[in-house]
């Protein structure tokens, strides 16, 4: 039952989304001229928007996914599911997010740009540099609390 209701949950977030990122032109165009505005200023009002939506889709998402796995999540390994921990100080872990931050973006696009032809092996490649960099920062700061494990997802 756990894991319908995730996917329900899933579905409805899906939905709601795709149809608030649908309406974002005709608000933008209501509230540019609604304060009379229009050009670069109209792109602002679209990023703003566009800010507010990810970030309350951002939360709503997190939410909803972390009450998801708790559900579905067999008992013999539950315990896999602690939160992220500082494993350095906060320095050091902030440089190697950093760090880990740029290798995986600068890894996706050099793959994505210059990478095979094959999407197959691209999508392997992708894969395989997440690996590595959840790998090489589960030291640190855990693999949840990893930016790669977003970085190819977005």
């Amino acid at each position: 039952m756990g894991a319908i209701k995730a996917a329900v949950g899933d579905a409805v977030l899906t939905a709601m989304w795709v149809f608030s990122a649908s309406t974002l032109g005709a608000l933008t165009s209501v509230i540019a001229s609604a304060i009379g505005v229009q050009g670069m200023a109209a792109l602002f009002i679209t990023t703003v928007l566009i800010f507010l939506l990810v970030t309350a889709f951002g939360a709503a998402g997190a939410v909803g996914g972390a009450l998801a796995i708790v559900e579905v999540m067999p008992m013999q390994y539950k315990h896999m599911l602690g939160g992220p921990s500082l494993k350095v100080d906060l320095q050091t872990g902030a440089l190697a997010e950093g760090v880990l931050t740029f290798i995986i973006t600068f890894a996706v696009l050099f793959i994505v740009l210059k990478g095979p032809r094959s999407p197959l092996l691209k999508t392997w490649l992708i894969s395989l540099s997440t690996v590595v960099m959840i790998v090489t920062g589960s030291s640190y700061t855990g693999p949840s609390m990893n930016p790669a494990n977003v970085s190819t997802a977005t």
